[in-house]
């Protein structure tokens, strides 16, 4: 793909994820009101999340009729060329009215994410990571934190009842044995977010689908930080990790989720 293309669609993508982003808002400031459905055990969907999904595909579709998109709730298509939207990462945040969630959307062009990009409606900041071209933050250069050691660092975490609750715990365990700290903020993209930022040192999840991390991904590599590879199939769940340099051996050998240097699809 030619380097025009691709600033087109990362033009594209920061318009159209601040738009979903407010139109999220919207339903954030009356989630009361809000018919809640179950999806699987404190696993919740509500209208927002649809809404704000189908608003990204439409504007998608208007400006790239040739790409295919994957979306957590209506699902996709695996492509040479896809974008992967989350409309709101976390969710069970959003319905209980706490202000940590956020708006998700990368760009995959045969495998390879070229773009990340990851809306925190609440605070409007947005998050933008391109391969090779680095991360920002409301046009801010980012970099990952210094963290040395676990005594320094603090790791957020993100769990679903889909994962085996003694596998946490024993991951929960090493950290605190180690002498990490950490914190349970329920939006994992968001979270990754800030490890770019290097509000975060880590993060991990043991089980979690490309809509939530795929951009996050891409924002810690390109803001200096380690990851995990998430791999080609778009469809499947799998574990991922992300840590600034100085705590990423540590990170690994705790949790046993590999870790590559930047550039890692």
């Amino acid at each position: 793909m030619k380097a025009s293309d691709i600033e087109a669609r990362l033009a594209a993508g920061r318009e159209i994820l601040r738009e979903a982003g407010r139109t999220a808002l919207g339903f954030f400031a009356r989630h009361r009101e809000l018919a809640v459905e179950r999806k699987g055990r404190q696993d919740f969907v509500s209208r927002a999340d649809r809404e704000v999904e189908a608003l990204i595909r439409a504007r998608l579709a208007e400006r790239f009729p040739e790409d295919a998109v994957i979306g957590e709730e209506q699902g996709g298509q695996l492509a040479e060329r896809v974008w992967v939207a989350d409309p709101i990462d976390g969710t069970a945040n959003f319905l209980r009215g706490i202000p940590y969630w956020s708006t998700t959307l990368a760009f995959v062009e045969k495998g390879r994410p070229l773009i990340g990009l990851t809306y925190d409606p609440v605070h409007d900041e947005l998050f933008v990571a391109l391969a090779g071209g680095g991360a920002q933050l409301d046009g801010r250069h980012i970099r990952v934190s210094g963290a040395c050691g676990p005594e320094e660092a603090c790791v957020g975490l993100s769990f679903t009842f889909r994962t085996p609750v003694r596998d946490y715990l024993a991951a929960l365990e090493g950290l605190l044995a180690a002498g990490f700290d950490h914190r349970r903020l329920g939006s994992a993209a968001l979270s990754l977010a800030h490890v770019a930022d290097g509000r975060l040192d880590a993060v991990f999840t043991l089980r979690t689908h490309s809509w939530d991390v795929l951009s996050g991904l891409l924002l810690v590599r390109e803001a200096g930080g380690r990851t995990t590879a998430f791999g080609t199939d778009l469809l499947e769940s799998r574990s991922v990790a992300a840590a600034a340099p100085g705590i990423a051996g540590e990170i690994a050998r705790l949790t046993g989720i590999p870790l590559a240097g930047r550039g890692g699809a």
